[in-house]
């Protein structure tokens, strides 16, 4: 008999999607293109959707599937299902708790899926779940890619594919899910992007106390610029333009010597 990798019961379980099944559905409403990723466990590229599969029907399709729910809502109403995003900033309205056990939720599951610091995630199960209150041990933030500007050549070459606007800006929405370079052992920081909408979870070391907990997000505020932290006693947040773009957001995974050469063959399709 299976059992539920988060409330542990024994029983059948399902398959939950990694990055929600809203995502997909929007990527193909608008492009006849399959969806790619990187599989981190079996270094390889995937022309699928990424799921896990020890999930149990009740926490998938009630628990999990609520969250899915809220942050599709509050997604389309910001704006962010279009196929180049050009606003320079956006007023988003949100429920704390909500909007970090669902960013959890997808930290959780991918780290499942890749294996990789799987320890800073896995004690957020009950907080995901909605069986535990206690938000103090991470943090969550927020920012926007800004457009990237193609040269003409470029619009030439990449613009129908890219989804480039009249003026050569480009900002496509894409779904995906990277770890960014924060040196640090007593947190790990993931970063979940959604079409132009960035966020990151920092999650921390069990045993931090608060006063270090604030000087780690001080750091991170200094490294990664423009991010805004969602805070716990608000309910509103204006987010802004970061200096990255989307091609910035996947340097440092795509520059990896494993993905190197799925980058190479990937190229020929636009060549």
């Amino acid at each position: 008999m299976s059992v539920c990798i988060y409330c542990g019961q024994e029983g059948k379980v399902t398959r939950e999607h990694i990055l929600p099944s809203f995502i997909y559905k929007y990527q193909y409403s608008t492009s006849s293109e399959k969806t790619i990723g990187w599989q981190e466990k079996s270094k390889k590229i995937i022309s699928d959707e990424a799921k896990i599969k020890d999930v149990c029907d009740h926490c998938n399709n009630v628990i999990l599937s609520e969250l899915d729910g809220y942050v599709k809502n509050m997604l389309e109403h910001s704006g962010f299902f279009t196929q180049c995003f050009l606003k320079e900033q956006v007023n988003i309205n949100y429920n704390y708790s909500l909007i970090s056990r669902w960013l959890l939720k997808v930290a959780f599951n991918s780290s499942r899926a890749s294996e990789k610091k799987l320890d800073f995630f896995d004690k957020y199960k009950d907080i995901i779940l909605g069986q535990d209150s206690d938000l103090s041990g991470f943090a969550i933030s927020a920012g926007l890619l800004k457009p990237l500007k193609l040269t003409p050549s470029e619009v030439e070459k990449y613009g129908h594919d890219l989804n480039t606007d009249p003026s050569g800006y480009a900002n496509p929405f894409f779904g995906r899910i990277s770890w960014v370079e924060f040196e640090s052992s007593e947190c790990a920081v993931k970063q979940i992007v959604i079409g132009a909408a960035i966020f990151h979870i920092i999650a921390f070391n069990t045993d931090l106390l608060r006063a270090r907990k604030k000087a780690l997000i001080k750091e991170y505020l200094e490294v990664f610029k423009g991010m805004a932290l969602i805070r716990k006693n608000e309910s509103k947040i204006n987010i802004t333009q970061t200096p990255l773009t989307f091609i910035d957001s996947m340097k440092n995974h795509m520059l990896r010597r494993e993905v190197e050469p799925y980058l190479i063959e990937l190229s020929k399709n636009f060549n």
